[in-house]
């Protein structure tokens, strides 16, 4: 649980800053065959053979929900990525292989499990805390949703990915939002494997302190 003198200034800090990258953002694949357009007024984020305007594959959003981070980050051999983006408090990583000389979403997302590894670690927490949202809610209180993430921090290699994924909440009066004291934040770094086909799993799980939550969002 996060103090009460620096809950609001550090989960706000949170929500408003995406964490830096961890690499570079390069639109070109490194094999110079993909290119990253990201969207427009009028056009969808789309990979186009590098050089041309010859579409290889849409991706997962549009002009309403991307986000001014929307980003690429490609695999060290070309032949997957994953899509960043999101905007307001809720960002994501949508991943993708190349099938022939198209783009094709993973059916399944490594980000919705660890999603759901954040959410049952995030209620354990509560409940350490001896913390309940009915307990709250009879003092007139009631946890405010602050920020949900997930996104790809690195590639390892070709076939292994480093993914971040983190939920912050706070205290908050229900009749005044604005009024808030202690907040709760789980930060997980999960490790994925992905073989030829496309199949991944977690092959391991990190639970990140404060201390290096703090140092990836400098960037460090």
């Amino acid at each position: 649980m996060l103090g009460a003198a620096c809950a609001i200034s550090c989960v706000f800090s949170n929500a408003q800053e995406a964490p830096s990258p961890a690499e570079e953002h390069i639109s070109v694949s490194p094999d110079k065959k993909w290119e990253y357009k990201p969207v427009t007024d009028d056009r969808k984020p789309h990979i186009v053979k590098a050089g041309t305007d010859e579409p290889a594959g849409d991706l997962a959003c549009d002009y309403s929900n991307c986000g001014d981070g929307a980003r690429v980050i490609w695999a060290p051999d070309s032949k997957r990525f994953g899509f960043y983006w999101g905007q307001g408090r809720t960002h994501q990583t949508s991943f993708y292989q190349l099938r022939g000389d198209h783009w094709k979403i993973l059916e399944s997302s490594p980000g919705d499990e660890a999603s759901q590894w954040v959410e049952k670690e995030f209620k354990a927490q509560l409940k350490r805390q001896h913390v309940s949202e009915e307990k709250l809610e009879n003092k007139g209180l009631y946890l405010r949703f602050i920020s949900e993430t997930d996104e790809l921090d690195r590639w390892l290699d070709s076939n292994t990915a480093l993914l971040y994924a983190g939920l912050d909440k706070i205290i908050a009066k229900r009749d005044d939002p604005g009024e808030m004291s202690d907040g709760f934040s789980v930060d997980f770094l999960f490790t994925i494997k992905f073989d030829d086909t496309g199949n991944w799993k977690i092959v391991k799980t990190h639970r990140m302190s404060e201390k290096e939550v703090e140092k990836r969002a400098k960037g460090e």
